[in-house]
């Protein structure tokens, strides 16, 4: 555990405390940082606090990159409160920490990071993946870009699929040792922003999609699927705002960056959450969306998932459009409604989500 304190914003971060940041993990023998410029990055829907750090040198380096991105906590304390009980600051360092290494998929290094869960306060320097791009949420993901997300994290499930060393990541959300709280308190979130989702989307709702809104919190209580075998590593929050595409990255010019919302659950919710909120054109979704989990389903199995049928990848991918309608409705509530770009994202999440349900007669049943 380190003794250095953690800064508590980007701006406080020095080159004195660089330095003995990276000096700490033995990750690079000759660190001398000269100097430091604080980038802050504004990112959608993030909580914490980004920055990216441009590093000077006393000499020449070969060993440390130029740029480095730092992220921390939520700025003030009753944020961090209000996202204390999921804790995604703990889970994404211990993610770095005890799993980033050995999977089949790209993902940040993780230079350095710290914690103190009992004030709420986190940071990770990471990789600066520029000059490989994210994605644009809005613009929408080609058909191109979504084969190749889905061919990643199919790789990175089956890795995971039905493995027992998932029960030892107890701090996972919902792993086996986990209680109900976790999604018993998300249900809670959805129920106080289900109403501002709807102010938000009037024009785009039915009497039939207001209703399964409502509705949904006891639906998923009661749906005795949910939670079921067969379980998995998922992201939680694949989307394509979290990837990057590029040759820079290396074989297969992919990464995922994110993790906080990372746990343990079925594998095809990343994928409705990919489908249903990052496709550009509804007309887009209906005519490939069974070709898309057939792809991500022939993906499972050649890399050593069996007794999975496809039927079962469509029953399970139309159960968890219910929850990622949550997770939407959810996304769409907490944008800032003076953001231009945020009031667009929201528009097109709703638009795409609120018409995938639909198409997937969720609001029947």
């Amino acid at each position: 555990m380190t003794l250095l304190s953690i800064p508590n914003t980007p701006l406080d971060i020095t080159s004195h405390w660089l330095t003995a940041a990276l000096v700490s993990t033995n990750t690079f023998s000759n660190v001398g940082i000269a100097s430091l410029r604080i980038e802050p990055i504004a990112e959608l829907t993030c909580d914490g606090q980004l920055a990216r750090l441009h590093l000077g040198f006393n000499q020449p380096q070969s060993e440390l990159p130029k740029k480095l991105i730092a992220k921390l906590h939520a700025p003030d304390e009753p944020l961090r409160a209000k996202t204390r009980l999921p804790t995604p600051d703990k889970c994404e360092i211990l993610f770095y920490q005890q799993i980033a290494s050995e999977i089949p998929l790209r993902t940040p290094l993780c230079y350095f990071s710290a914690m103190s869960v009992t004030h709420g306060k986190y940071i990770r320097i990471l990789e600066d993946l520029a000059p490989a791009k994210v994605g644009d949420q809005i613009s929408g993901s080609t058909m191109k870009e979504t084969a190749h997300a889905l061919h990643e994290i199919a790789r990175f499930h089956a890795y995971w699929w039905e493995n027992k060393r998932l029960e030892a990541f107890d701090w996972l959300a919902n792993s086996p040792k986990d209680s109900d709280a976790v999604s018993n308190w998300i249900l809670d979130q959805y129920k106080e922003a289900f109403p501002v989702f709807a102010d938000k989307t009037e024009d785009l709702m039915t009497d039939a999609v207001k209703t399964f809104g409502k509705q949904l919190p006891e639906k998923l209580k009661n749906e005795s699927q949910l939670g079921k075998p067969p379980r998995t590593m998922v992201h939680g929050d694949f989307r394509l705002e979290n990837v990057f595409f590029g040759a820079s990255l290396g074989e297969p010019g992919f990464a995922v960056i994110d993790w906080q919302d990372v746990s343990c659950g079925e594998g095809v919710s990343d994928i409705a959450w990919y489908i249903g909120g990052c496709l550009k054109t509804t007309p887009k979704r209906q005519a490939e969306e069974r070709q898309l989990l057939k792809f991500y389903h022939e993906t499972l199995k050649a890399n050593g998932v069996r007794g999975y049928t496809l039927d079962d990848c469509w029953k399970d991918y139309r159960l968890a459009m219910l929850r990622y309608f949550i997770q939407a409705v959810l996304m769409v509530a907490s944008l800032n409604p003076e953001n231009d770009r945020e009031n667009r994202l929201a528009r097109a999440v709703s638009e795409r989500f609120i018409a995938a349900i639909t198409d997937l007669s969720l609001t029947e049943a």
